[in-house]
């Protein structure tokens, strides 16, 4: 493949680049890196992030946006796109980047955050009992099997 393929992907790059140096000049010239993140705060961005990557790659409420960019051609900005919102690992790095720029530019950010976080335990939950839930179906109906042979 040539460097033709990957313009899309190249220039994505240098645009998250971009904004993640042009982000950190812009918090450190603004004095706004005036606190260190704490433990608590590290954890509540982490899931909240996590949270926003599962919202925007994989939840049924966001689907309509990787709708628009799903027929698209690989090699072409909205296949490119498509594939940013269809990797939870892309994903997660544009967000992580928010995140940060936006947790130390106001403290009105720490509400939205604490929503995000709320919501990603409340999924995690759901998720775990699901698990439990199919784990303990699965087993019952290989005990009804044993039993009737």
């Amino acid at each position: 493949m040539t460097i033709k393929n990957h313009i899309w992907s190249i220039v994505a790059a240098f645009f998250y680049a971009g904004l993640l140096f042009g982000g950190i000049a812009f918090l450190a010239t603004g004095g706004y890196f005036n606190r260190s993140v704490g433990v608590a705060d590290f954890l509540l961005m982490s899931i909240a992030v996590w949270r926003l990557t599962r919202l925007f790659t994989y939840d049924a409420i966001t689907k309509f946006i990787r709708d628009w960019f799903a027929d698209s051609k690989p090699h072409t900005l909205a296949g490119t796109l498509n594939t940013l919102l269809n990797c939870p690992w892309c994903t997660g790095l544009w967000f992580g980047m928010t995140i940060v720029f936006f947790y130390f530019l106001t403290p009105f950010t720490w509400p939205v955050l604490l929503i995000l976080g709320i919501s990603a335990v409340g999924s995690f939950f759901q998720v775990l009992s699901n698990l439990v839930g199919w784990s303990a179906e699965v087993k019952k109906l290989e005990a009804h099997k044993l039993l009737e042979k």
